[in-house]
């Protein structure tokens, strides 16, 4: 449920009063300030915390200029707004909780490295290996790993088709950095901790480091680690996946993202 923005403070009864910011204001308000706490708290690279907060604003900037431009109303851009916030609030929750940890399941498939996977992955889309691919088609192979693992809510009720799409895309980055915080954290609640033993790589801040994928994503590269693990996983085979009449507006907000 989409939570209201509450206006308080003492007024007179019976007269009217001019707010200071619009609703839609508010609810954008809200929306980057969710965001702006999250990225303190859950993103400790400089670079990548740049990327999040720019992209929050461009989508705010978005929401404004579909408004203006009447291809929505008022209220559908601070529902979406609301929406959005609500979402970014959620994934935020996880960082104290073990729910983080719901979209990993098995390290890997017996007998397979991770690049021999993302290989087979690579094959399937483009007829190459991953490291002959370009950027853009790494982030493709990527991003189908984390769409397809379910680990957010990606369903907005509001929003123009591109709206819908850059949401889309915010709020799965935005679970995927969650997820990073949690598994390269020093102090994992108890049972994020149990879960990462299970997995194969619990050393504190060194999980992904036991799996050998930084040598494939590089540093500070939460998207393409989890990608990694998803793809070599039954998280990552699960079939589905994106929506041929969104595809493509979401690999072109894709490329705005600099955390792969």
């Amino acid at each position: 449920m989409t939570e209201p923005n509450l206006v308080t403070g003492s007024y007179v009864v019976k007269n009217e009063h001019t707010l200071t910011q619009s609703p839609l204001e508010m609810a954008v308000a809200g929306m980057e300030g969710a965001a702006t706490r999250f990225s303190i708290d859950a993103i400790k690279d400089e670079r990548v915390r740049a990327s999040y907060e720019s992209n929050i604003r461009r989508m705010s900037q978005q929401i404004f200029a579909d408004v203006r431009a009447g291809n929505i109303t008022v209220e559908d851009g601070t529902k979406f707004s609301n929406e959005m916030r609500n979402k970014i609030m959620f994934e935020h929750r996880k960082l104290t909780s073990a729910q983080g940890l719901a979209i990993v399941q098995k390290k890997k498939r017996a007998g397979k490295t991770h690049i021999d996977v993302l290989n087979e992955k690579s094959q399937a889309q483009f007829n190459k290996n991953y490291e002959q691919l370009s950027k853009l088609q790494q982030k493709e192979v990527l991003y189908r790993a984390l769409e397809r693992s379910g680990s957010a809510n990606t369903n907005f009720t509001a929003g123009t088709k591109i709206m819908t799409a850059m949401g889309k895309v915010g709020i799965i980055l935005t679970a995927v950095i969650a997820t990073y915080q949690i598994l390269n954290a020093d102090d994992k609640p108890k049972e994020t901790a149990r879960q990462a033993t299970i997995l194969g790589g619990g050393a504190a801040g060194g999980f992904f480091a036991g799996l050998g994928i930084s040598t494939i994503c590089g540093p500070a590269a939460p998207a393409c680690a989890i990608a990694v693990v998803l793809i070599g996983s039954i998280a990552g085979a699960i079939a589905g996946g994106v929506a041929a009449d969104t595809f493509d507006a979401e690999l072109e907000e894709l490329a705005h993202w600099d955390i792969f």
